[in-house]
C-alpha cells in the first residue's frame, strides 16, 4: 500500500479531500472526508493522490505529484441573510428559481433552502429524481437566511422528484429533537406554486416543507417520559406492536404503501453516463443509494428488504455486509440462494 493509515489523500477525479482511516480488502482504503466527517467511503488506491501539504512517505522514496492540470474549485455556496424578522414566518422552505436561457426558454431551476424564522437548525438534506442526486448536504440552517443548493433540470421534473430534510432546532441546551419531512414534487403541484418567495424576494415555485418545531405533548398514559416519547418521534426507536399488524406512524402511511422493498444497485439503474465513473466512484454512488434506501426502509418499519448487488467481484457485497453489521435497526442479514436474484442479493430484516 502506497498510503498509510492517517495519509491525508485527495480523490483524483472529484477533488474532495480526507484522512485515511483503514485498509479494506484488496486494494481498497476506507477515507473519512473532510466535508462530511461522519461519511466514511471506500475508494480504490489508484483513485486517490496525496493531498498537497501531506508529509512524505515513510518508506524511504520521496512522493512527488505529477504535473496536471488544476480544476477549477467550485463557486462557494451562495447565502443571503437578512437583517430584519419576518413578522408572519412560514418555517423552512424549498424554493425553486426559474433560470430562462438567452432564448426565454427556462431548462433549470435554482433550488434553495429558505428559513424565514428566528431559529437557527441543523439540517441533513438529500434532493434526488429516480435518476440522478440532486444535492445532498449537511448543514447549518442560521435564522432568517436562504442558501443556495443547486440545479434542478427541467428534465428532472419528469423522474419523479423529492425532498428528504432533517433538521434539528439548536437551543441554549444544544440540538433539540429531530424532525424529518418528506415531499414529492410533482409537475402540475410546482407549476401552480409560483409565488414571490421571501427574503429572495423573487417569483419561485414554493413549497412550505416545515412549519411547526415544537415537540407534540406527550399523552401521560401511554408514554413514561418526553425522552422516550421524542426518540420514537425521531425515528430512533419504535414501540413493540400490541397486535400481528406492523407499526409505522400514521403519517407515513402513503409512504409504506407505496414503498418498494429492494433496490438494484447495479450502477447503470441508478445513473446514467456511468461508462465515464471511475470504478471508486461508482462505489460511492451505490453506497450514497443504498444508504438512503436503508434509513427510508427504517424510518417508515419496513420489516424486511432485498438489496441487489449482483456477483461481480464481490466488494460491492462485503461493504455492504460490513455496513449492515453496524447497524443497530438490522436485526440479521444473509446473502443466500433466492429463486428471484440468485446469490446476487442480501435479505435484510430489520426490528
Amino acid at each position: 500500500m502506497l498510503f498509510a493509515i492517517g495519509t491525508r489523500v485527495r480523490f483524483r477525479y472529484t477533488g474532495e479531500c480526507g484522512i485515511i482511516t483503514a485498509q479494506l480488502d484488496g486494494e481498497m482504503l476506507q477515507v473519512r472526508l473532510d466535508n462530511d466527517p461522519d461519511l466514511e467511503i471506500p475508494a480504490f488506491e489508484e483513485d486517490l493522490m496525496r493531498d498537497e501539504g501531506a508529509e512524505p512517505s515513510s518508506a524511504g522514496a520521496k512522493f512527488i505529484i505529477g504535473k496536471q492540470d488544476k480544476k477549477p474549485e467550485a463557486p462557494p455556496r451562495r447565502e443571503i441573510r437578512i437583517p430584519y424578522h419576518i413578522l408572519k414566518p412560514k418555517g423552512i422552505q424549498l424554493a425553486f428559481e426559474p433560470m430562462p436561457g438567452r432564448d426565454g426558454t427556462v431548462t433549470r431551476y435554482k433550488a434553495w433552502l429558505i428559513n424565514d424564522t428566528q431559529e437557527e437548525f441543523l439540517i441533513e438534506l438529500d434532493l434526488y429524481s429516480s435518476k440522478r442526486d440532486v444535492v445532498v448536504t449537511d448543514d447549518k440552517l442560521a435564522s432568517a437566511t436562504a442558501i443556495e443548493l443547486g440545479d434542478l433540470l427541467y428534465d428532472d421534473l419528469n423522474e419523479n422528484p423529492e425532498l428528504w430534510l432533517r433538521v434539528r432546532r439548536i437551543t441554549t441546551e444544544g440540538p433539540d429533537h429531530a424532525i424529518e419531512k418528506t415531499i414529492k414534487i410533482r409537475p402540475k403541484q410546482f407549476f401552480n406554486k409560483l409565488q414571490t418567495a421571501p427574503i429572495l424576494n423573487l417569483l419561485a415555485h414554493l413549497f412550505v416543507v416545515i412549519d411547526s418545531f415544537e415537540s407534540p405533548v406527550a399523552d401521560p398514559g401511554t408514554r413514561d417520559d418526553l425522552k422516550q416519547y421524542t426518540k420514537e418521534k425521531a425515528g430512533k426507536r419504535r414501540s413493540t406492536p400490541e397486535s400481528n399488524s406492523k407499526p409505522y406512524h400514521a403519517f407515513n402511511i402513503e409512504e409504506f404503501a407505496t414503498f418498494l422493498p429492494e433496490i438494484d444497485l447495479h450502477i447503470e439503474n441508478l445513473m446514467n453516463g456511468h461508462a465515464r465513473i471511475d470504478k471508486g466512484e461508482i462505489l460511492r454512488i451505490q453506497m450514497v443509494h443504498f444508504h438512503r434506501f436503508l434509513d427510508k426502509a427504517i424510518r417508515l418499519g419496513v420489516p424486511k428488504v432485498f438489496v441487489i448487488h449482483g456477483v461481480g467481484e464481490g466488494k460491492l457485497r462485503e461493504l455492504i455486509a460490513e455496513t449492515l453489521r453496524k447497524m443497530p435497526d438490522v436485526v440479521k442479514f444473509k446473502n443466500e440462494f433466492h429463486h428471484k436474484y440468485g446469490y446476487g442479493a442480501t435479505e435484510v430484516i430489520l426490528q
